[in-house]
């Protein structure tokens, strides 16, 4: 990033302290933190950073927010009537259409913006906070400049590459497409493994030893932040979709490649297509009894015609299935619903 007088960070969580600690050497670090704990206190001194208000910290030449995507956009309009003419604002969530849409609804056209995603974490870079040491060398970090000068960003991609990082520029969109696989789908696959007890085993594979290593950096992050990899990125869930799609397709061809039977085969088939059939009817009756709560305490009423027409108006189009049929269908499920949301 180009360098002036004080770079500040807004968001103090454990990438906002490694974001401290590179710039600590570097630039006057100032930090702002919503929620600001004794921790916090005792790191920025080992850092040599100063914990100031919101109105200081947006006042810098450089302003980097290291906050969660579910509260970039509060956090932008909340520095908006503080920044200086001048200044640059990047944002560094992990993914870029929403935040650099905030980041040029909100800001003055006075200031320079740019979304950023640094595509490492504490864990990547091995990151010590009490020795204030971390690996930096061949790593990714995508830029996607929206409104900065030409001199300015070949000052903050000369920068980034004097840390040994490998910069790359792309669009907001190309980057959330690419990284609903690299980044959406890994930590996705990641929790998935964790949740299927994949552990260390004493008889293992190179493969296995190979797919066990994406744990620590898809695992260690907390919640939020997966569920905001998901839930922001316009493409993550038509990859989810694929990716599952995938697994059932393989599962099917490994159950096939031993018939025997292929009457017996098929008639199992349909019973575990009737089984994940049922589990969805009883998740769907789930929501609708939460459904009937929230009707209740506004006053709405049960049934609601237009969307019953609605819904098999679009499963008819999308499944390309008899009108009647899926009437048929549905009309057993509303009668069940709506015996659940009294």
């Amino acid at each position: 990033m180009p360098i002036k007088k004080t770079v500040s960070i807004i968001g103090f969580g454990r990438f906002g302290q490694l974001t401290a600690s590179v710039f600590s050497k570097r630039a006057e670090v100032l930090i702002y933190e919503s929620r600001v704990k004794n921790d916090h206190k005792l790191k920025a001194k080992k850092i040599g950073a100063k914990i100031v208000n919101l109105k200081l910290a947006a006042s810098a030449d450089l302003i980097i927010l290291a906050v969660p995507i579910s509260a970039a956009e509060k956090v932008i309009k909340q520095i908006a009537p503080y920044v200086r003419p001048g200044s640059l604002i990047v944002d560094t969530c992990s993914v870029k259409a929403y935040p650099c849409g905030w980041l040029k609804k909100y800001l003055p056209k006075s200031v320079e913006i740019m979304g950023t995603h640094p595509q490492f974490g504490p864990v990547t870079t091995k990151f010590n906070f009490e020795k204030q040491s971390y690996k930096l060398k061949g790593l990714q970090i995508v830029l996607c400049p929206i409104r900065i000068g030409g001199a300015r960003l070949g000052a903050v991609k000369n920068f980034l590459t004097g840390l040994e990082l490998k910069v790359i520029i792309t669009t907001p969109e190309d980057h959330d497409r690419q990284n609903a696989y690299t980044l959406g789908l890994v930590h996705f696959v990641g929790r998935a493994l964790l949740g299927a007890g994949a552990r260390e085993q004493e008889i293992y594979t190179p493969g296995y030893t190979d797919l066990l290593s994406i744990l620590p950096h898809t695992t260690s992050d907390n919640w939020q932040l997966f569920y905001d990899m998901h839930n922001y990125n316009p493409y993550a869930e038509s990859v989810r979709l694929k990716f599952m799609g995938a697994c059932e397709s393989m599962d099917e061809r490994i159950r096939k490649a031993n018939v025997k039977d292929e009457l017996g085969f098929r008639r199992e088939a349909i019973n575990k297509i009737d089984c994940r059939v049922f589990k969805l009817l009883k998740d769907r009756f789930r929501q609708v009894r939460a459904i009937g709560k929230i009707k209740g305490k506004k006053g709405l009423p049960i049934q609601d015609k237009k969307r019953e027409e609605d819904i098999i108006k679009d499963k008819v189009k999308k499944f390309k299935m008899d009108k009647n049929f899926v009437e048929g269908i549905y009309h057993s499920i509303f009668k069940e619903a709506y015996r659940k949301q009294k």
